[in-house]
This record gives structure tokens, C-alpha cells and sequence, in this order.
């Protein structure tokens, strides 16, 4: 099923093309990541709110690195219960791993609440 087409007031069919210098395109890119979006974006969302201010809600991103790691973490935990259900015992390593998990929430909640 292809995508509906949009009414021609949602279309964006105008192209507007400029340069900027090195360090005003930085400055742009710097803002756009900050905010989660392209620059083309960044810019579009600019020129619309005029005289206005813009407002970007942006939310912080955890390292994935540590995104990575809880969800080995929480598939490790998913394997002991199925076996736990199976087997009908419990593997000693359940408290050790529960004492990671802990360390892992504590350490988000502390990144959460630093101000950032």
C-alpha cells in the first residue's frame, strides 16, 4: 500500500539554498544535534517561528554503550527465568545478577537527576 499524497498546503515544494561559513554551519549543526534533527530542519523550524522563539523539548540520551550493556544485562535475566520455569530451580547467579541491574538503574537515576 503506497503512502497517501499530501494536500498541496502540506507539500513542501519550494527549495530555499544558501551557504554559510564553516563556523556558522557548526553552530547550526551544534544546535540541530542538541535538539535531536538535521540542520535543513533546524533552519526550516527557524525562518517559520519569525520574530517568535523557538522552543525545542529535547530529552537526554543515554551512552549506548550503556543502553548496550542493560540490554545484555535484562537478556541474561530473561534466560534464568525461562530456565528457572523449565528446570523448576533457580540459578545462584539471580542475586548477582539482580545487584547489577540495581547498579545499572541507580547509575541512570544519578545521571538523570546531575543537572544535565
Amino acid at each position: 500500500m503506497s503512502r497517501p499524497k499530501k494536500n498541496a498546503e502540506a507539500r513542501h515544494s519550494r527549495q530555499v539554498i544558501f551557504r554559510l561559513k564553516d563556523t556558522e554551519y557548526e553552530a547550526l549543526r551544534v544546535l540541530a544535534e542538541r535538539a535531536g534533527m538535521q540542520p535543513n530542519e533546524l533552519a526550516r523550524r527557524l525562518t517559520r517561528c519569525g520574530s517568535a522563539t523557538l522552543v525545542i523539548k529535547t530529552h537526554r540520551r543515554h551512552d549506548p554503550a550503556f543502553l548496550k550493556r542493560l540490554d545484555q544485562v535484562g537478556n541474561n535475566l530473561n534466560q534464568l527465568v525461562k530456565s528457572a520455569h523449565i528446570f523448576g530451580r533457580v540459578s545462584p547467579l539471580v542475586e548477582k545478577l539482580c545487584a547489577t541491574i540495581d547498579g545499572l538503574i541507580d547509575e541512570a537515576l544519578a545521571e538523570d537527576g546531575d543537572g544535565s
